[in-house]
């Protein structure tokens, strides 16, 4: 038998793939709490028809901090991550990495809360500053509900099926996964975009909320 060309299969390693699971629930819990906060923005604003501009922006800015804060935090479990398969591919170990197929399953997924919360949120700003007046609150209102709700939904849903994945016995090749590297190096540019988007999200609310004060 050829054994190069049929490599031997290991338990691939629960602790890598637990590394994994939970810097990537970060960002996906994270942006279900700003959806949360964003929820009680818009109930205030439904009953508080004439709510000053100052204390809409301030509190948007409060709501978007959780997604901030969880993306950073999850940027730095992607390095940790790329640390941990670099350093079993320099070691003899018993276990495989994770493969391919999880890291894009991460990738697609864990973005998805913060991701539906910077769209609902994006539909308050639109109100707040809409010149014509032409849209109102109550026009977005029951989308604005939908798509917070959807991503606190996604978070728990998220967050289940990263920890099912990361604990079910999978096996894959044993030999050195270059594969996996390149895909954890991948998904961490995937969260350094939102980063930047939050962040300068997070600076125009703050400077506008201090803009209306003055």
């Amino acid at each position: 038998m050829n054994i190069e060309a049929n490599p031997t299969k290991s338990r691939v390693a629960i602790s890598a793939r637990l590394i994994a699971a939970f810097s990537y629930m970060i960002p996906a819990l994270g942006g279900a709490l700003s959806s949360f906060f964003l929820i009680r923005v818009l109930q205030y604003l439904e009953a508080a028809e004439n709510a000053g501009s100052e204390a809409v922006f301030g509190a948007l800015t409060e709501a978007i901090l959780p997604s901030l804060v969880s993306l950073y935090l999850g940027a730095v479990g992607g390095l940790i991550v790329i640390i941990v398969l670099i350093a079993r591919m320099l070691m003899q170990t018993k276990t495989a990495s994770p493969s391919v197929w999880f890291f894009i399953l991460c990738g697609f997924l864990f973005l998805v809360p913060a991701g539906l919360f910077f769209e609902a949120e994006s539909l308050i700003i639109e109100v707040l500053t809409d010149q014509s007046f032409s849209i109102r609150i109550a026009d977005v209102a029951s989308n604005i509900y939908l798509i917070s709700i959807l991503s606190i939904i996604s978070a728990l849903a998220v967050s289940l099926l990263l920890l099912i994945m990361s604990v079910v016995p999978f096996s894959a090749r044993s030999d050195p996964r270059w594969s996996s590297l390149i895909a954890a190096v991948f998904i961490e540019f995937l969260i350094i975009a939102p980063v930047v988007a939050f962040q300068l999200r997070f600076l125009w609310l703050y400077k506008a909320g201090s803009f209306e004060g003055v």
